[in-house]
């Protein structure tokens, strides 16, 4: 298996800067944690909710060697907010995130990389209280439902409220359409979509959406490979 560097910063409402670091994240494995660092910044290594407990974060990026998946904060089992992502071959601007996100300990941040050559599809998603990070794995063309990385339940199953910003990452399926992730209602009528970015050709950027979900929506990418 391959893996990649990756480092993180974010700044606090407070106005301190808080550095991360893993410096070999496995390709394809879901959630690897980064901890504080690189050395002077961080003379340990914490983990997100040690290192920056009691500040509440506002801006940040998470930056992966060559092609990064999505990244994350989970606490207690649960994902408390999706980040923005990028890789170091790009252009990079440190963004805002979705919410401020308020540290307490036990929180963990997480990310997930991968070859550029993937078949793996990620897509971030937030509603005005939830957060969370669905996936799709091709093996071949043919249209896939992207599912919680928690829980393998569809959108509609997870998400109580209306998506409000979400991106999608994945591989260069230049022939297949409508490429991005697209919304689909319980009654089969597309209802949202959201374009598929690659990290390693350009920094994924949140779509400002609102789509409105019920019981039995899910959320499909149609993959070529």
């Amino acid at each position: 298996m391959t893996t990649q560097s990756t480092t993180a910063t974010f700044i606090g409402r407070s106005g301190k800067v808080y550095t991360f670091e893993n410096t070999a994240v496995t390709d394809g494995t879901a959630g690897e944690e980064m901890q504080s660092g690189p050395s002077p910044y961080a003379l340990t290594a914490q983990s997100l909710g040690d290192y920056a407990q009691n500040d509440t974060l506002v801006m940040g990026l998470v930056t992966a060697q060559t092609n990064a998946g999505v990244a994350y904060i989970s606490y207690g089992g649960e994902i408390v907010s999706t980040l923005p992502v990028s890789a170091h071959s790009v252009s990079n601007e440190m963004k805002m995130l979705a919410k401020p996100v308020a540290v307490r300990a036990g929180m963990v941040l997480q990310i997930v990389t991968h070859v550029t050559a993937t078949t793996q599809y990620y897509l971030a998603v937030e509603s005005a209280s939830q957060s969370h990070v669905f996936a799709y794995t091709s093996t071949g063309a043919a249209t896939g439902n992207l599912v919680s990385i928690l829980t393998g339940q569809n959108i509609g199953r997870v998400m109580k409220q209306p998506i409000i910003k979400a991106y999608f990452t994945g591989p260069a399926d230049t022939t297949a359409a409508p490429g991005g992730a697209i919304f689909v209602s319980g009654s089969g009528t597309p209802i949202g979509f959201v374009p598929l970015s690659l990290s390693s050709k350009a920094q994924p950027q949140y779509s400002n959406v609102s789509i409105n979900l019920d019981l039995n929506t899910v959320a499909q990418v149609v993959a070529d490979a």
